[in-house]
């Protein structure tokens, strides 16, 4: 029945056709062979998650995958449960415990000629976990297994510029007001953040030597220093925007160059 609905697009109704083959399963267990019953729930498992994946539930997807029973004598079989849990927590964004399926697939998998298809996810996986040296060797190890005519010095050439950081840019602004964010890469708003400063600072200047000095201790003092902090808490917020951005942009060249080269392997 589950099968039925998933290939009919049903896949709501299919995830829930195989939860219920696991419990109906679960009641038989004790007149089942081990074996045959881990094989039958990991497929069904199995089916479940491709249900989950196609209508975007990741998070589910990865529960579910975390039911997997791992220990499977056959090695192409225990590797494609193990890339699928894998590939599950990559797609969840659990990024670390993604990459640590990852390793583990390494580790317990016998026969290492499976493992060149774990390349492309551990690449991605580890752009996300920002070690994008290690992304970098595994990339090398991936264009010449593939034998694609691709620069790896090239495509990673952005690890020279530094990022930046949300710490100096928010000192920066407390020493200079508006040259946190100018460092941050938002020059506009580092000017704006000057000019409300001063406004704020000659409000208050303007009204004390007129005398009128709780409007210009409290109003002009207190949008001053509202002013001054907020900037400097803002500076910090755009040097981790501007590192997400990279991060993203970065990640999403390398991706393109990934998909290009395993449409290339299928050809």
């Amino acid at each position: 029945m589950g099968d039925s609905l998933s290939k009919a697009g049903q896949f709501d109704l299919a995830a829930v056709y195989y939860e219920k083959a696991l419990f109906d399963q679960s009641r038989r267990l004790d007149s089942m062979n081990a074996d045959i019953y881990r094989l039958s729930a990991n497929d069904l498992l199995f089916k479940k998650i491709q249900c989950q994946k196609y209508l975007k539930r990741f998070e589910e997807a990865w529960l579910t995958a975390q039911r997997i029973d791992l220990n499977e004598p056959n090695d192409t079989l225990q590797f494609r449960l193990r890339y699928e849990l894998a590939l599950c927590g990559y797609l969840s964004r659990h990024y670390g415990e993604a990459h640590g399926q990852i390793l583990q697939t390494r580790f317990y998998v016998r026969d290492s000629t499976l493992f060149s298809a774990l390349d492309v996810l551990e690449i991605l996986t580890l752009n996300e976990l920002d070690r994008w040296p290690e992304s970098k060797e595994i990339f090398k190890r991936y264009v010449v297994r593939n034998q694609l005519s691709i620069n790896a010095d090239e495509l990673y050439d952005f690890l020279r510029k530094k990022p930046k950081s949300p710490e100096k840019a928010q000192l920066l602004s407390f020493v200079m007001p508006g040259v946190g964010q100018m460092y941050a890469g938002f020059p506009m708003q580092g000017l704006v953040s000057v000019g409300l400063q001063t406004l704020a600072l000659g409000f208050g200047v303007y009204h004390v030597w007129h005398r009128y000095y709780l409007i210009g201790f409290f109003t002009g003092a207190g949008m001053f220093q509202a002013f001054y902090f907020g900037g400097a808490r803002r500076a910090e917020l755009m040097a981790e925007e501007t590192n997400r951005k990279r991060k993203a942009k970065n990640n999403q060249k390398i991706r393109a160059v990934l998909i290009e080269g395993e449409n290339k392997k299928g050809k």
